[in-house]
């Protein structure tokens, strides 16, 4: 979206606000199916559930990690057969409502998660297919033992089948060696199993954990490089099907918050500025207490009188210190009433931030496209209700 049209939107929709680009979310997801044809995506929508509509047409699959975000799936009428019910916790009576509601595709994390699904299957008399989650040496998945535990058992229900497996290690992995090492090894098992177990997995589900540019010293070139070489890593066949599983890659670049400048002082030798956001709507990985800068515009209200930069120091409207958006910004003749427009924050921001703090208003959110323009998806929400 270029500079025109973002002072045009900030100004016409107020603040604080998101706006997500559907245009240049399809635009993206497309190029990376193509880059990586012929694995399938599958959508992880803890990322940001307000696009998984326009995302439909562009993902094999929906990672759904909680009961909320399964009751968004079917607000939103998604194809069942499209969704992965993973998640480290599963409670009996949300396995059983997704199987109902005709849930298939299932990631198990432990031996006990397992027969959860099993008996619920069994129980309902579903057919269901899972993946079993082996973990990275944190708290999700299980090891390679409990992993052939449940093969050796695996025909003990004729409503389970075990389709094959999945792995997932962390996220903003910028290094092509440590992605490549993982889907070396997660492959290796995959044909350990075969060897030794007679397992023949149909499918493996990985997810690589791109990184994302944020920051103004990042090498956003970096970002093509890194497709490009991950794309390198799948150039041989496969006797199993390959399902990436994304989404900070795939939805970062599309996002966009404004916030208006509602304050101005110096305090000793310090320039502030006081916006009507905060830490609590903006959310970059890797960014803590204003040390890096985001890519950003500001969007003036007024002729420029003066041509001299200044260093400032934005703060959000939260009453705490930690609530520091910018440090040493440049700006030229910037006054209250201005607006200032973060990038590239498609991702987490719209549900990772600490909303409930100070019981200040949820932003409002929209949906941009060149041809529908802005669409209000959710307006700002009230949240003081929720503290008392």
């Amino acid at each position: 979206m270029d500079r025109k049209k973002l002072s045009e939107l900030v100004k016409a929709l107020g603040t604080p606000s998101y706006v997500f680009d559907t245009d240049m979310l399809k635009e993206r997801v497309q190029r990376v199916a193509q880059k990586l044809a012929p694995t399938k995506l599958c959508y992880a929508i803890k990322a940001n559930p307000f696009l998984i509509r326009a995302l439909d047409e562009l993902v094999s699959r929906y990672e759904v990690c909680s009961p909320g975000e399964f009751h968004i799936c079917v607000k939103n009428e998604l194809d069942m057969d499209k969704i992965v019910l993973s998640g480290v916790y599963k409670a009996e009576e949300d396995v059983r409502y997704a199987m109902e509601q005709g849930v298939r595709h299932y990631t198990t994390e432990s031996v006990r998660q397992f027969q959860l699904v099993q008996r619920c299957a069994d129980e309902l008399g579903r057919e269901v297919d899972i993946l079993l989650r082996v973990t990275g040496g944190c708290q999700f998945g299980m090891s390679e033992d409990d992993v052939r535990t449940l093969l050796r058992g695996q025909k003990q229900s004729s409503h389970v089948e075990i389709a094959g497996l999945q792995y997932f290690t962390g996220t903003q992995k910028k290094q092509i060696k440590k992605i490549a090492a993982e889907l070396s090894y997660i492959e290796d098992f995959v044909r350990r199993l075969k060897e030794e177990e007679g397992f023949v997995a149909r499918t493996l589900e990985y997810g690589p954990g791109l990184g994302v540019p944020y920051f103004t010293k990042d090498d956003f070139e970096e970002d093509e490089r890194l497709l490009d070489e991950f794309a390198a890593l799948l150039e041989k066949e496969r006797p199993y099907e390959l399902v990436f599983e994304m989404g900070r890659y795939l939805v970062a670049s599309c996002g966009y918050y404004m916030t208006q400048i509602v304050d101005q002082k110096k305090n000793d030798a310090v320039n502030v500025l006081i916006a009507d956001g905060g830490i609590h709507h903006v959310n970059y990985y890797g960014q803590n207490m204003a040390m890096k800068t985001p890519v950003l515009s500001y969007v003036p209200q007024h002729p420029l009188e003066c041509v001299e930069e200044e260093e400032w120091t934005v703060y959000g409207s939260l009453c705490t210190t930690a609530d520091i958006l910018l440090k040493r910004l440049p700006l030229t003749d910037v006054r209250v009433g201005d607006y200032l427009v973060f990038h590239n924050i498609g991702a987490y921001a719209v549900t990772e931030g600490i909303y409930l703090f100070l019981s200040r208003d949820m932003p409002k959110i929209y949906l941009y496209s060149e041809t529908a323009g802005p669409e209000l998806v959710r307006e700002a929400l009230e949240t003081w209700k929720w503290n008392s």
